[in-house]
């Protein structure tokens, strides 16, 4: 596993991602909130705003790709960076699945973690 790698994963799981929002949003909102939060136009509100979500990743996804070609140091600093990003991503989804009603899907904290400690264990790793 080396930076480009990782890099390169995290960059393509972020466009897929952003994907999946952008063709699921629908579906979902309707998995993520409780119906009575969906009636009186909340579904079309929830799906809208998975929208700008989904462009959201799919930015990320091609900014990170576009790290690939840096040296290792400064790769190093951009995955330790990208770790920081998904700690927080992943601190607001649990804060979100434990402390409102939004049920946040499971998938996708494990994968928030997957990518945080993917990207920290490669920024620390020592390259030889």
């Amino acid at each position: 596993m080396n930076s480009k790698n990782i890099l390169t994963a995290i960059g393509v799981l972020n466009i897929l991602q952003g994907v999946g929002f952008f063709i699921g949003a629908e579906t979902l909102t309707v998995q993520s909130f409780p119906a009575e939060l969906l009636e009186g136009g909340g579904l079309v509100v929830g799906t809208a705003m998975h929208w700008p979500l989904s462009v959201a990743c799919i930015v990320i996804g091609i900014v990170i790709l576009s790290t690939r070609g840096l040296e290792i140091k400064d790769a190093k600093k951009v995955l330790l960076s990208i770790g920081i990003a998904y700690l927080f991503f992943l601190i607001n989804g649990l804060l979100q699945h434990f402390t409102t009603p939004v049920n946040v899907p499971m998938p996708a904290i494990g994968l928030i973690t997957l990518i945080s400690i993917l990207a920290f264990y490669t920024a620390f790793k020592k390259t030889t």
